[in-house]
């Protein structure tokens, strides 16, 4: 099976793709040393390296890496920079001249069964470095990852519009979760079942609330390089795949639930909620929307509701989580909620006075559609723990 890693580099990126047959692929390399991580995930060489642009995010850690393994192919945008650590890198592949430069021209590469195929930058010079990210789509079988670096809108809308953006599995989130790193137009393309945010303590905001959202209206399960810790995806040929961190099966998928229109990833039956915690993909939580309220919708935003069940065997703490329709209007729980095992909670839309088990979004007119919506529920880092369309 295809083995894809995101590192825990903190405020970086750092992908590590191991293909069945033992090949392996490096996409960035975070900003410090990465060489321990690889040599715990068995890496003993580097048959391709990829930094997709030149910021110390994604380079900063290159050095050690060409210094530590044999690396076969490195692959760059062809952009160069102006930091200190652009010319560490410069200088590294320069004493290794054994090393084949590749620039990032749209082709298609292999790793052993795996396909790479490395799509269309927009033309140099004609925009900075985030936008000229390498962006790579990997292949094995029916299971697909999209692989964009630090993206941003210039360079999704070039990729949608180039017609080179189709279904993928996977999806690392462009530029760390950023509220500039997704079109709902690329995400419509790509329709992704999982995104993995590979993010940091960071000044920036990443991930942003507007991502997150996102994410969890286009029926994704999302996991965070912050929260979970190094994020391992394993795909099969099939288009199944399994989701891991902490050495624990977070997730399962299965491809031919998405064919039959089920699309989104299956939580593991055997994964348990902690206390106060969301196992991925809301495992042992069900959201049901009443939308159509009894006469005018609008007058009485009471009639309509949304119910959260808890089918786990423990309490579930939800203070500071929020439930949101596909519009954007929200509510968050109080600090002190908590959704009781085997127990419900219900979320009207106008106002009054919250118990415990009844809430209140405190709205004036109706927010539920009628005709069909999506009912989000992220916790209270903003990671989406399970979503609802009908």
């Amino acid at each position: 099976m295809l083995r894809i890693t995101f590192l825990d580099v903190g405020q970086g990126d750092a992908v590590l793709i191991q293909a069945p047959g033992g090949q392996v692929g490096l996409v960035d390399a975070g900003r410090g040393e990465i060489v321990p991580a690889l040599r715990r995930f068995g890496v003993t060489q580097v048959d391709l390296l990829v930094a997709t642009h030149p910021h110390a995010d994604h380079i900063g850690g290159m050095v050690g890496v060409i210094q530590s393994f044999p690396v076969r192919f490195y692959m760059d945008n062809s952009q160069p920079h102006t930091t200190a650590t652009y010319d560490r890198l410069l200088a590294a592949l320069d004493s290794r001249p054994e090393i084949t430069y590749l620039e990032a021209s749209p082709r298609t590469l292999t790793l052993g069964d795996v396909e790479i195929e490395v799509l269309p930058l927009l033309p140099r010079g004609t925009t900075e470095h985030n936008d000229r990210s390498v962006s790579l789509v990997v292949r094995y079988g029916r299971f697909t990852a999209f692989l964009s670096g630090d993206s941003e809108v210039r360079q999704l809308t070039h990729l949608v519009s180039r017609g080179v953006v189709s279904e993928a599995t996977l999806l690392k989130a462009p530029h760390h979760g950023s509220d500039n790193g997704f079109t709902w137009e690329f995400l419509d393309a790509a329709k992704p079942r999982l995104v993995v945010i590979s993010v940091g303590r960071n000044s920036y905001g990443h991930p942003r609330p507007a991502a997150l959202q996102a994410y969890g209206a286009s029926g994704a399960t999302v996991f965070r390089t912050d929260q979970h810790g190094h994020v391992l995806v394993e795909g099969r040929e099939t288009g199944d795949f399994e989701v891991f961190h902490g050495g624990q099966v977070a997730l399962r998928g299965s491809a031919a639930a998405a064919a039959a229109g089920g699309g989104h990833a299956r939580p593991d039956p055997n994964a348990r909620l902690g206390a106060g915690r969301a196992a991925p993909g809301g495992v042992g939580i069900r959201i049901r929307v009443h939308a159509d309220a009894p006469g005018n919708d609008h007058r009485n935003p009471n009639g309509e509701y949304a119910v959260i069940e808890n089918l786990e065997s423990e309490d579930l703490v939800i203070g500071g989580w929020t439930l949101c329709d596909r519009a954007n209007h929200c509510f968050t729980f109080p600090p002190d909620a908590r959704l009781a095992a085997g127990g419900r909670l219900v979320v009207h839309t106008g106002s009054g006075q919250a118990d415990g088990t009844r809430y209140y979004m405190g709205r004036r007119q109706a927010v539920w559609n009628n005709g069909g919506d999506t009912a989000t529920l992220y916790d209270s880092g903003g990671a989406a723990v399970v979503v609802f369309n009908y």
